[in-house]
């Protein structure tokens, strides 16, 4: 698993709402049983909601919201089918975790 990998969300009930998770810890971290995630919203569920502390990403045409004040952690084995890296949106995904814990 890659910094930045998009998955199905693994839990049934949040899918509807919660479509998709990224992972976001850095891949100089040693391997770990557990993955720090973000769930992914459509972005036409939550209109208004774009901001620093929620990028807005794209996978296949359809643009997503990365909910980074819901960071949560879930064991690897629960995310078998990677689907997106979103790298390109490293910049963004980083200041918004930024912010979350330094306010910078």
């Amino acid at each position: 698993m890659a910094q930045f990998d998009a998955f199905p969300n693994p839990v049934p009930s949040q899918r509807r709402v919660f479509p998709l998770v990224i992972s976001l810890r850095s891949d100089l971290i040693p391997a770990a049983s557990d993955a720090v995630i973000a769930p992914l919203a459509p972005r036409k569920q939550l209109a208004g909601v774009a901001g620093r502390l929620s990028p807005l990403v794209q996978i296949d045409q359809e643009e997503y919201l990365v909910l980074v004040e819901r960071l949560t952690t879930i064991p690897l084995r629960d995310l078998p089918d990677r689907i997106a890296n979103l790298a390109r949106y490293r910049d963004a995904l980083l200041g918004a975790v930024d912010l979350l814990f330094y306010g910078l």
